[in-house]
């Protein structure tokens, strides 16, 4: 297949990072950057990555691409910039916790 990075690996990361949010995002972990963004559409936030470079993308728009070391910190500090907004426009949704999709 197409998946060139860790998806399990970033899945567990991403889960972690967010264990203690509490406000709405639905958080997809995809395998490829051609199809994930699309395949993801209906997520808040979500990665990608293969060959050593990823990208970060925001209800199915890429919104950076990066290296792959550098994924997770990219999608927490756009998680973070979203939310510095919203906090201002007030919640889109009413869900308790961040919901991380990817492999277990």
């Amino acid at each position: 297949g197409r998946t060139g990075i860790n998806v399990i690996g970033l899945t567990r990361e991403v889960k972690q990072a967010l264990s203690n949010n509490t406000e709405p995002l639905k958080v997809a972990v995809m395998g490829c950057v051609v199809n994930g963004p699309g395949e993801a559409r209906e997520a808040d936030f979500g990665i990608a990555g293969g060959k050593g470079r990823g990208i970060v993308f925001a209800h199915g728009r890429v919104v950076k691409t990066c290296d792959e070391s550098e994924l997770v910190a990219s999608l927490l500090q756009e998680i973070e910039e979203s939310s510095r907004l919203s906090r201002r426009t007030g919640p889109r949704r009413a869900r308790q916790r961040a919901a991380v999709f990817g492999p277990p």
